[in-house]
């Protein structure tokens, strides 16, 4: 006899999803969670909502020359960091309390604990010393900052996406290294709040899964708002001192030192699985990254599934509800849901970007013919309404049935664009479908008609 039908470790978008579909489906449930202050995981806590309410409010500032052209007068431009650290912690102990109040009305047992495996269907809650059993586990336990191989994160002077909730002022220069999502929203945030920004990217491009066009773009908006920016580029030395982190930047074509008054070291992130003991459970891992088939369970278990960053699939939260959706689905032996989808991939740096569905590389590696259109925002109304003209709707789409394949945006409210392709892509529209729709007027959705013409 078993002490719950499901154990669900770690209270992250994934786990907190997968225990409430569950408990809301007749299932008892125990999830496991560190403490109640990390209910929420990363992304409540110290990522995705922390950082688009900063870069929320930073947008406003940035835009403060616009609104005063259209007639608004700000006598004073201030910004107080603490101000935005108070209303930020409310946000979040708000959907806390959401979050809570939703595992609560399913029934699922929380234990505040570390949780480590002691085999297939037994998990030790390593504080209290006891050990709970299940039918079914689920690893849910999230991800952490990767370290840098050169720099170590020191105090408020190397810092890691995490410690810029915390900042006690905005620093007048700043160091990114990484120019993937995370890197170049910061950058966006502390550029618009005035401080000296540059980037240092290992890789040929920024953002590197996104459209080449889409890279470039915004490798030209940024250097047009002076953030400098380094491709190819490799951090070789620094050293810390009361001026700040003196850095020397490799390009391969020159070497550059310089000094900042911080480093914000995003350079990825790793699985949260080193802790849990796997192995006890004879649970199969590549570099801390759980080995699933193709329904989530974990190889050589039928009742162990893992969900969320602990994958090698993309570390976004909406991926990790829709694993969660899958599993609960499975173990409720309820019609189960494709491992075959199409998620929208979103960036909230200035400006915008985001993307959904086939790239142009992977249409070429297929061998699939295919044409785009593209339309710029500068011939949008409300597009320059709003103070920014910048950016373009990419479609790609088949060149005999003009199917809808993929698509990328960049510009205003880009994050928000791209769902319009989700659903064209999903339901098999064409680009014919799309031309007898209406759209409002005037509008960034407009766009979409007007590219078609």
């Amino acid at each position: 006899m078993y002490d719950f039908d499901v154990i669900v470790i770690g209270a992250g978008p994934a786990g907190y999803e997968v225990a409430s579909l569950l408990g809301a489906g007749g299932k008892s449930v125990c999830i496991v969670e560190k403490s109640e202050s990390t209910v929420g995981g990363t992304c409540l806590n110290e990522g995705c909502v922390p950082a688009k309410n900063f870069l929320e409010t930073s947008s406003y500032i940035k835009k403060a020359a616009y609104f005063e052209s259209c007639g608004v007068s700000g006598n004073e431009n201030k910004f107080n960091i603490t101000t935005l650290q108070k209303a930020t912690n409310c946000l979040i102990q708000d959907l806390k309390v959401g979050i809570l109040g939703k595992l609560k009305k399913s029934k699922v047992t929380i234990e505040y604990d570390s949780a480590s495996f002691v085999d297939n269907h037994t998990v030790k809650l390593e504080s209290q010393d006891k050990n709970i059993t299940a039918q079914d586990i689920v690893i849910a336990s999230g991800s952490s900052h990767r370290d840098h191989p050169l720099m170590s994160l020191e105090g408020e002077t190397i810092i890691s996406s995490r410690e810029v909730f915390k900042l006690s002022s905005i620093p007048k220069s700043i160091l990114i290294i990484g120019g993937g999502a995370i890197g170049c929203e910061f950058a966006s945030f502390f550029n618009a709040l005035g401080s000296d920004v540059r980037i240092s990217e290992f890789a040929p491009k920024l953002v590197a899964h996104e459209d080449d066009d889409v890279s470039r773009t915004l490798k030209r908006e940024l250097e047009k708002n002076d953030i400098s920016i380094d491709l190819k580029a490799n951090v070789t030395e620094y050293r810390v001192s009361e001026e700040g982190v003196e850095v020397t930047i490799d390009t391969g074509k020159k070497q550059e030192t310089q000094t900042f008054e911080k480093v914000l070291i995003s350079i990825g992130r790793i699985p949260n699985t080193s802790v849990l003991h796997v192995e006890n459970a004879n649970i199969v891992e590549d570099r801390g990254f759980i080995e699933v088939d193709e329904n989530l369970r974990c190889l050589n278990h039928d009742n162990i599934y893992a969900i969320g960053d602990v994958l090698k699939s993309p570390a976004l939260a909406h991926v990790a509800y829709y694993e969660a959706k899958r599993v609960a689905q499975s173990i409720l032996d309820k019609d189960t849901f494709s491992g075959d989808y199409i998620f929208p991939s979103v960036t909230f740096c200035t400006p915008q970007i985001a993307s959904i569905g086939k790239s142009e590389k992977a249409l070429k590696e297929q061998e699939i013919k295919f044409k785009n259109k593209k339309l710029f925002f500068k011939t949008n109304a409300k597009a320059k309404i709003k103070g920014d003209d910048s950016g373009f709707i990419k479609v790609l789409f088949d060149e005999e049935t003009s199917l809808v394949l993929g698509a990328s945006i960049i510009g205003n409210d880009a994050t928000e664009l791209i769902h319009q392709f989700l659903i064209a892509i999903n339901a098999k529209l064409t680009m014919n479908d799309l031309e007898k729709m209406i759209f409002a007027h005037p509008t960034l959705s407009e766009s979409t008609l007007d590219l078609i013409h």
